[in-house]
């Protein structure tokens, strides 16, 4: 019989071996790519945590570290770099020590959550008295520390406490100071941005008086919000007859006759005022004036124009004035007329053309140039 021919078998060492080289590669990819992803997770905390030589001692807590609440919702981002900074106080009590002011941030936070119903804490950043920043909604997210359009075009800043009477601590400021200039480092602030407080937006006392008169000195404070106010759609600040704390008429007010056909400047003899505190105190005594002494059944204007640029809802839309005045005219009153003022009276007018309580060809009587 023939020979069969023994079958030679390939061998498996060099098949084994293969395998294990993709293993191994496998293996080593994955660990590249967590190193990769870790590298990059640190970076990322190193950028936003706490202290670094490049922000000279500024010392910021993540929302982790006091312990905040996550968000209720979603919101809108922010488009950065940002242009506005405003400047707040939170109207509650300070704090000189990290666990107080980790106690502060959460109280606040549970207010604005449970009381106003946003979504989360309202500011971007917080300020203690301990001289740390305490991340609130950051650098990314859109605020609402200020009603209407402008949590969309600014970054809010809010010294924790009550400055009305007394000022921040020196450390609060600078800690402050150093958040701006971080922002701009990090290019979350535009290089030539300005500077507001509270107050200059909306009826309120925030940032207190004291912490006002210190922002005037700093470089980039603005006087003038009016910038701001195209930015948000809001051109002109009306204060309401609960912001001031009007006391109500003695008896139903005479309707006002709309479309008002006609609109007069007038001035009065109360002195001055430049804040809102101190402009809110003037018209109230105005109105106990003309209801005490003059007779009138409720402070005789339908508006006042003060010199914090804010416009006081006095008779309003709606309610004639009392002779002498004519019951068809709309009254504007000017405490200090100015031409600041005068030109936030225009804008009053504007927004009566588009409500459709003032005639698109009224007249307008300036007494004030007679004065």
């Amino acid at each position: 019989m023939p020979k069969t021919a023994a079958v030679t078998s390939l061998p498996e060492e060099p098949i084994n071996n293969a395998k294990r080289f993709r293993v191994e590669l496998l293996y080593l990819c994955v660990i590249l790519l967590m190193i990769v992803a870790l590298s990059a997770g640190y970076f990322t905390w190193m950028m936003s945590h706490s202290t670094s030589s490049t922000n000279k001692g500024l010392h910021i807590l993540d929302r982790s570290e006091w312990q905040g609440e996550p968000p209720s919702g979603k919101y809108p981002h922010l488009k950065l770099p940002v242009s506005n900074i405003i400047i707040h106080h939170t109207a509650t009590e300070g704090c000189e020590q990290e666990d107080v002011c980790i106690y502060r941030m959460k109280a606040i936070q549970a207010f604005h959550m449970k009381s106003f119903g946003w979504v989360d804490i309202g500011y971007n950043f917080l300020v203690g008295g301990d001289g740390q920043v305490y991340v609130g909604r950051g650098w990314h997210i859109q605020g609402q520390h200020v009603n209407g359009g402008y949590g969309a075009i600014s970054v809010s800043i809010a010294f924790i406490g009550t400055f009305v009477n007394m000022e921040p601590p020196a450390r609060q400021i600078e800690a402050a100071k150093r958040l701006m200039d971080e922002g701009v480092r990090l290019h979350r602030l535009q290089p030539d941005y300005h500077i507001y407080a509270h107050r200059q937006v909306s009826p309120t006392e925030s940032p207190g008086q004291k912490l006002f008169e210190l922002m005037q000195n700093w470089p980039r404070y603005t006087r003038d919000p009016t910038s701001l106010r195209l930015l948000s759609n809001e051109t002109m600040k009306l204060v309401t007859r609960p912001y001031w704390l009007a006391q109500p008429p003695i008896v139903p007010l005479t309707p006002l006759k709309l479309p008002i056909k006609s609109v007069r400047f007038v001035a009065t003899s109360t002195p001055s005022c430049f804040t809102q505190a101190e402009c809110t105190f003037r018209v109230r005594l105005m109105q106990n004036s003309h209801i005490e002494s003059n007779g009138y059944n409720d402070i005789n204007y339908n508006f006042v124009a003060a010199g914090d640029e804010n416009i006081y809802e006095a008779r309003g839309w709606d309610h004639s004035c009392e002779p002498p005045k004519n019951a068809d005219e709309l009254v504007v009153a000017f405490i200090g007329p100015s031409s600041s003022n005068k030109n936030i009276a225009l804008e009053l007018i504007k927004q009566g053309i588009k409500l459709g309580h003032i005639s698109k060809n009224y007249s307008l009587i300036d007494d004030l140039e007679k004065s």
